[in-house]
């Protein structure tokens, strides 16, 4: 088994690990989903009879999410060796003795392999993932991450290895109560009705006040830690560190390195900021939303029905 998945990774422009954890991302999806299909009949039905690819996808996706939770958080804000005096921006780009790149680092081989090798194939496999902006998401995180890990360099150079543990660690926090939440958002109507239905079955009763209450609660974690996050954070990170770095890393980049990959890194690391701050905008007008109401625009259509 072993050589085979050394073969198949040597196929792919992919390390060993990330391919390792891409088909096995794979195997659980198609695993999951033939427990949950309908045709087998292994579960009594429910809507995770009728969603079958999508549920698998978020048990997948939940402790993958959690494992690049723990992972960013230990080596982003806990690793003695983070941050060591005299470290230049080149260090922190290029690796050097200060920062040793890690071909092996899980949230690159995360962002490479799950999401080439599972994650965009199921989105246009499976029709209630079908989303392009998430398409478009994907392929520009699987580009980030490829890039990152040298895929485009002659001698296979990381790029950035010191921001791994933010761009595809930490930020996920908000992506462990998203695939808790996204499960009976409306759009999928099937479990929203579910859990809006009264079951004579104390025990789907009983499931479904847990799962109710277990919603209420992830949404407000999932808003409060993407606001924190991926709305503040992430563009204080991208702006103030990390595009600064790979500008004054990129003005003498090592031998082998194509000067377009930093450009690319930039681009992209601006654009995702400033997609992440608007949605973080978004999140936050809707809590405040929660919390105070509806505003001007409740106030007009109160006095309207005076």
């Amino acid at each position: 088994m072993t050589d085979i998945l050394h073969h198949i990774s040597n196929a792919l422009p992919l390390s060993p690990l990330a391919t390792h954890i891409g088909i096995t991302c794979l195997f659980a999806q198609l695993t999951f989903t033939l427990l949950f299909h309908k045709r087998t009949k292994i579960l009594p039905e429910g809507p995770w009879t009728h969603l079958p690819a999508f549920t698998a996808h978020q048990l997948v996706a939940l402790p993958l999410m959690i494992l690049l939770t723990y992972v960013g958080f230990r080596d982003w804000f806990f690793d003695p060796n983070k941050d060591p005096e005299g470290a230049t921006s080149a260090d922190r780009i290029f690796g050097s003795d200060r920062y040793p790149n890690d071909p092996n680092n899980i949230p690159l081989a995360v962002g490479t392999g799950a999401i080439l090798l599972w994650d965009i194939p199921l989105g246009f496999l499976s029709k209630p993932l079908r989303d392009p902006i998430m398409w478009g998401h994907h392929i520009g995180m699987f580009m980030v991450a490829a890039t990152m890990t040298g895929m485009f360099c002659a001698g296979g150079d990381m790029i950035g290895h010191y921001y791994a543990s933010f761009y595809f660690g930490i930020i996920e926090l908000s992506g462990i109560f998203l695939t808790y939440v996204d499960v009976f958002h409306p759009k999928y109507k099937h479990y929203r009705a579910w859990l809006d239905a009264e079951h004579s079955n104390k025990q789907m009763m009983s499931l479904k006040s847990a799962l109710n209450s277990g919603n209420e609660s992830a949404r407000v974690l999932f808003a409060m830690s993407f606001l924190i996050l991926r709305g503040i954070y992430f563009p204080y990170v991208s702006f103030c560190h990390a595009i600064p770095d790979l500008i004054v890393a990129f003005k003498n980049p090592p031998e082998g390195v194509p000067t377009w990959t930093g450009y690319f890194l930039m681009g992209m690391i601006s654009s995702f900021a400033i997609l992440q701050a608007y949605w973080g905008l978004l999140v936050g007008q809707q809590v405040k939303k929660a919390l105070f109401g509806g505003g001007k625009d409740e106030k007009k259509s109160g006095k309207k029905k005076k």
